[in-house]
């Protein structure tokens, strides 16, 4: 090959090798290149503190407090940033306004801060308190220990004449966390419901008894007059006296006996298995137990 000839492609070569040394720091540069210039869109972060008290004045809570983070974007409109649980939070945020919403049972306050280029320590106030909850049959009984559904009302009512539920719960004695205000608060045992009026005063705790005012009613039935006791399940459904059409049962049980814990008052209790049918008027006092025998014809 011609000497002249073979100088020109070792210099092509040299090139297209110089070409390629160069391409490959151009790709590996333009990676730290958007990176950087990514952080300066996004922002520096700084590290925010979020603490939750239960009132003014009161200690930092240590408990499983909800956080809830958006960026309030141009126009008000909120970008969710995240959720997590735990108090005090530390999280770090790129500078800007931000809304945060922290709950702790059932009571939530929404607050918004500003996120500069320095550490934030930004503080909620719940303005909230503790209450205990327990029911007990009448007075002087120990509390029950069976499962009670609890409703927590709003005790003032909206436009339209209606209170609005903040809280259920199902349990004996269950503790609840609320703004400071009052409540209506329903619980409803097997058998009876009853109702109370609470109150919440922010940074305090109290222990509410409702006394059910109830008495224990045993009921079970006998095929005729005389006749031998049923065992077989029974369809038992109780009715205040007052509700003449007898539409709306108090309570209700399949079985062939049972005891009945009813608010003081008069009551009729309707019993059927298969073709059999009985009736029984009885009246109820708060504290007193009584056995209740019904025929079945």
């Amino acid at each position: 090959m011609p000497l002249g000839i073979l100088l020109l492609r070792r210099f092509a070569a040299f090139l297209t090798f110089g070409f390629l040394i160069h391409g490959v720091l151009a790709v590996a540069a333009a990676p730290a290149l958007a990176g950087e210039q990514l952080a300066e869109a996004g922002g520096k972060t700084s590290k925010v503190t979020l603490e939750v008290v239960i009132a003014e004045g009161a200690k930092l809570l240590r408990d499983a407090v909800t956080f809830k983070i958006a960026k309030i974007a141009p126009g008000g409109r909120l970008e969710p940033v995240t959720k997590k649980t735990g108090a005090p939070l530390n999280v770090d945020l790129r500078q800007g306004r931000y809304r945060v919403e922290a709950r702790f049972g059932d009571a939530a306050v929404t607050s918004d801060l500003e996120v500069a280029d320095k550490p934030l320590t930004h503080r909620i106030s719940l303005n909230a308190g503790w209450a205990h909850l327990r029911v007990i049959p009448h007075r002087g009984a120990l509390p029950l220990s069976s499962a009670i559904e609890w409703e927590i009302l709003t005790y003032g009512r909206d436009a339209s004449g209606n209170r609005h539920q903040v809280a259920v719960a199902k349990s004996p004695n269950p503790r609840v966390v609320l703004p400071e205000g009052f409540y209506l608060v329903r619980a409803k045992t097997r058998d009876a419901l009853v109702k109370h009026t609470i109150e919440i005063t922010a940074g305090h705790t109290y222990k509410y008894t409702l006394d059910l005012n109830a008495g224990a009613v045993g009921l079970s039935a006998v095929r005729g007059r005389g006749g031998p006791e049923i065992r077989e399940t029974i369809d038992w459904q109780i009715f205040k006296a007052s509700d003449t059409t007898l539409s709306m049962p108090v309570t209700s049980r399949r079985a062939a006996s049972g005891q009945f814990w009813l608010r003081e008052g008069r009551y009729v209790a309707l019993a059927s298995s298969g073709p059999r049918r009985g009736r029984a008027n009885f009246e109820v006092r708060s504290g007193n137990e009584r056995q209740i025998t019904v025929e079945l014809k």
